[in-house]
């Protein structure tokens, strides 16, 4: 708890000083376990279980970076787990913002095997999802890929959520998984 609250602190102070703003544990970083979401990220969203990989549901795919990374998935019922933390600054409103982000998809995963997407939300309380700021595309491919999320506020933006979700235009709601891993700091963009 207080490496946490020093960490935090630490990067928010970093964020101010070379206007990038740094996530708390980045590359999902935690002991390996099922139903759980890695330090410095929670899940709000009921019945929502993140795995911290690999090990858990002999999921054995390699982390692009680090010891560990995240993984979300979709269910048939329409539920899909999420991540969310408070950013160590706010996104101001009208504000183009970019980062990026690597992304992958397990083949097996207990059951829950087809490709899902992610989509990013921002929001100004803890758990909100006032805006989507970013969908990837269906990500179908087990080697980690590099995605550049760029996006333009509507709003202040304080949380930012991560969430599995169903293939763009899917007529039916299913078992799917996204791997998370290796977030990049949040930079002002220019967009004309």
């Amino acid at each position: 708890m207080r490496f946490g609250s020093l960490f935090l602190l630490l990067t928010c102070f970093l964020g101010q000083q070379d206007g990038k703003i740094y996530f708390q544990n980045p590359s999902f970083e935690d002991k390996p376990q099922e139903s759980a979401s890695p330090v410095g990220w929670e899940s709000v969203t009921a019945g929502s279980t993140p795995d911290i990989l690999p090990g858990p549901w002999g999921i054995q795919s390699t982390p692009q970076h680090g010891r560990t990374c995240l993984g979300l998935v979709t269910r048939a019922d329409g539920t899909r787990e999420d991540v969310s933390q408070m950013l160590g600054t706010t996104l101001q409103k009208e504000t183009c913002y970019t980062f990026s982000i690597y992304l992958a998809h397990a083949p097996s995963y207990v059951g829950y095997n087809q490709p899902t997407r992610v989509r990013i939300w921002g929001g100004a309380s803890r758990g909100a999802k006032d805006a989507l700021l970013y969908s990837s595309p269906l990500i179908d491919h087990a080697a980690w890929k590099k995605y550049k999320a760029e996006f333009m506020t509507s709003g202040e933006v304080r949380y930012i959520t991560f969430e599995a979700y169903f293939a763009p235009g899917a007529l039916f709601m299913y078992k799917g998984n996204i791997l998370l891993d290796n977030c990049s700091p949040i930079e002002r963009c220019d967009r004309v």
